[in-house]
């Protein structure tokens, strides 16, 4: 017989022959309190709807999303803001331009909720961006660490950043690679 399906955040949840060996373990570490998985599932409908807005170039919409104080860390710390506003202006300023065409794939959640108004999470990205205006276009992956808080019963994002895992620079017209970022290293072509 399955057990319940609630999870308990940081540890496995027991089903058919493991609950034995998950209780032997929980025996010896800090015993985490029970999440109810609609928590989770609504952090992850706030991150599907922040990857939608980003795409869609609705960024004030994308804005409602963010806490008031909310901070971002893109391209590996590189860019940061802070504060909604300053968010909503940098990405309406470096996107909004009808020409330039994004993609953005968050996939894999990792989502600790801490307690009752903070949680984490960790996604894989895969993303896209071209611009043809430049004969640009960049293919890549990371992945975004992200904190979480509940403002007035709705998960907000509070912080959001990404670390570049790789990166590849084309000519958009050719499909011709330029450049490739992996590691720390960029390698030229």
């Amino acid at each position: 017989a399955r057990e319940s399906r609630r999870v308990s955040v940081g540890t496995l949840a027991p089903v058919d022959g493991l609950a034995e060996r998950c209780r032997n373990v929980s025996r010896t570490r800090r015993v985490r309190r029970t999440v109810d998985p609609s928590e989770i599932e609504a952090i992850c409908q706030l991150k599907y709807a922040y990857f939608r807005l980003l795409d869609l170039k609705r960024f004030s919409e994308l804005g409602e999303l963010l806490t008031e104080q909310a901070t971002t860390a893109y391209q590996s710390g590189e860019l940061r803001q802070s504060g909604r506003e300053a968010i909503v202006a940098f990405l309406q300023e470096s996107l909004g331009d009808p020409a330039i065409v994004t993609m953005h794939n968050g996939h894999h959640p990792e989502i600790a909720v801490n307690d009752d108004t903070t949680a984490t999470g960790r996604w894989y990205l895969e993303d896209r961006v071209i611009v043809p205006a430049h004969d640009f276009a960049l293919h890549g992956t990371a992945l975004y660490q992200d904190r979480y808080e509940k403002v007035d019963g709705a998960w907000k994002i509070a912080h959001t950043g990404y670390d570049r895992i790789y990166e590849e620079h084309l000519r958009y017209s050719s499909g011709e690679v330029r450049s490739i970022r992996a590691g720390g290293q960029t390698t030229t072509f």
